[in-house]
Order: C-alpha cells, then structure tokens, then sequence
C-alpha cells in the first residue's frame, strides 16, 4: 500500500504495523522500585500500578546507553513487576548493565520474547498510557498505551505463537496493514526522535533535549550531575532541534544534509527529514548552541548540491522535567 493510503486509512479508522523494532526486558522483585529509582532518569515513585513513564538509562557522563518506556505492571501481586520497553538493539548492552548494577537486591529481570503488535488511530486512545492485564488474551499478554509514535498508539505486547492470530482479528475488524515506512513518516511528523537516527550512545540527554524523560528533584543516579549542570548554568554545546522547512522538492531526502548559517558556516546536520503532502517539511538536526535559536534560521545542502539549498525555522522542544 501507498503511504496516502495508509493515511487514509488512518484518518477513517486504524491501522496495524509490527512493532518489532522494540524489545521487552520483564523485572520484578521486592526491591525492584527502589532499584529502578537508583539507575534510570525518571522518578520511579512517581510512577503506579498500571501506568507509564518516559525514561532513560545514562552513564556518569550523561550519555545515553538505552532510551525506555518504563511500565509498572498492574497490581495486585505480590511483588511489584516493572516492564521496560527499548530499542531491541540495545537489549543485550541494558541486560549486561543491570547485571553489573545488581548486587544484594530481592530482584528478578530477563529479556523476553514478546512481540508487539501496534493500532494506530487518529481518534482517542483506547487506554491511558499505561498498562492493563489482557486477560482475554492470557496471561503472557499486555495492552499499553505508547506515547512515542506520532499518533494515539495501543500496543498489543504478545508470545510470538499468538501474533497471527491477533493481525488476523485486527484485519477481520477493519483495521488495515501499514509497514515501518508509516511508522517513521508519523514519528517525524510528531517531532519524536528515534535511536539510531537523532541520538545514540555518543549524544547526551541534554543535548537532544528529552528533559521529559528526567527528573531534577529525585535522588542521585547515573548522569544526574551533566543534567542538573546543564540545566542550571547553561545549554548543551549541541542540541537536536525541530526544523519547519516552507517548501521542498518532492522525491528528495535531505537526511544526512549539512546545516548551515547565513553566513555558510557548518552548523550541524540533519538526522530526520520529511515531505508532507502540502510541499512543506519537517525534520530534526543536531546544532550547535549558536544556531540552536528559537525561531533562528539554518540552511539545508547536500553534498555538492549548494544551489538547492533550502531554508528552515529553528525550533527548540519545550524543557519540561518528568
């Protein structure tokens, strides 16, 4: 299917897409709460039963290891039981740390096989953002709401045996197929960057302006000290930005392109681009403090193509604190 199509779709009713690029590590414990509160970004005891949050695991120095979405699973139980959903290529690097972070604590994690099955719709969400037990579904089955993905977004989070059987209900209802082609489109439309494309290992939190994801008010954990820092005496030297482009070529992906200034000098480089349907764009791109302006402009050239430079509006993400 074309992209308007899946539009279209989305528009009149939703659309169903494999959420395979995100890996599920299941933790639970008596002092799994207290655990998470000493190594991820977000406030964890903020955080109730059945609800989720933005958050993030940093080293010392502020940069990222892994971006998540951390849930507290549903009481009652008998021991709190946490999900934390993140990129399925750090999966191995975020198992490895919380070995290495684990001492004397009543606590139990494993990477999970579970897969994810995402409807997507323009219309209200189904859940707030949070978990909830799928009974209908078995026991091994979550329903979340994610908040990452552009638009309203439940995630059907399943063993991989029972994944054809869920995309045959969705199709049987009227939801149609999309593929990550959509996934991107919505996410950049939405000003959601993405691992491996805005920000990885070698970025800060600060410098790709997630404060949402931290909190300044809880106790010590790992990259705390560059966050208050930052926050209190100054930016980061870089910042990944929102640009608003008034018009673009059609067929042409300035991903990768040079930003620069008025007056031709590199100010940093485009990590995210997108050509809407009216002939604007939007995208995202690392820059520089100096160029990193609120309502400030940079140009957009690729290689060896000057002359077709095209003009963006700077936009910085509000700073909110989770």
């Amino acid at each position: 299917m074309s992209l308007a199509t899946d539009l279209d779709a989305l528009h009149s009713g939703s659309l169903w897409v494999s959420g395979e690029d995100r890996a599920w590590i299941a933790l639970q414990g008596k002092d799994a709460p207290d655990f998470l509160q000493r190594i991820l970004t977000s406030d964890v005891h903020q955080l109730q039963p059945g609800g989720g949050q933005w958050s993030a695991m940093l080293d010392g120095k502020g940069h990222w290891i892994s971006d998540l979405l951390l849930y507290s699973l549903p009481e009652p139980r008998e021991v709190p039981m946490f999900g934390i959903d993140l990129p399925r290529e750090r999966l191995d690097v975020v198992l490895q740390k919380l070995e290495m972070m684990h001492f004397t604590e009543d606590l139990q994690f494993e990477g999970t096989d579970l897969q994810q099955v995402l409807i997507l719709t323009d219309g209200p969400p189904a859940h707030v953002f949070g978990v909830e037990n799928a009974n209908d579904h078995g026991p091994d089955t979550w329903i979340l709401q994610r908040p990452d993905r552009g638009v309203n977004c439940t995630a059907h989070l399943l063993p991989p045996d029972r994944v054809e059987d869920c995309t045959q209900a969705l199709q049987q209802a009227g939801a149609v197929a999309a593929d990550a082609d959509m996934l991107e489109y919505l996410r950049i439309r939405a000003f959601r960057p993405r691992w491996g494309a805005d920000f990885d290992d070698a970025t800060t939190l600060p410098n790709c302006n997630e404060w949402h994801r931290s909190s300044i008010t809880k106790g010590c954990y790992a990259g705390q000290e560059v966050i208050a820092k930052i926050n209190t005496y100054g930016e980061a030297p870089k910042q990944l930005c929102h640009l608003r482009f008034a018009d673009a070529p059609e067929g042409k992906d300035y991903t990768g392109a040079e930003l620069r200034d008025a007056d031709g000098r590199r100010m940093g480089r485009m990590s995210s681009f997108l050509r809407l349907d009216d002939g604007t764009a939007v995208g995202m791109g690392i820059l520089r403090r100096r160029a990193a302006i609120e309502g400030g402009t940079v140009m957009a050239i690729l290689a060896g193509e000057e002359a077709g430079a095209l003009e963006a509006v700077v936009h910085l993400p509000e700073k909110v604190f989770g």
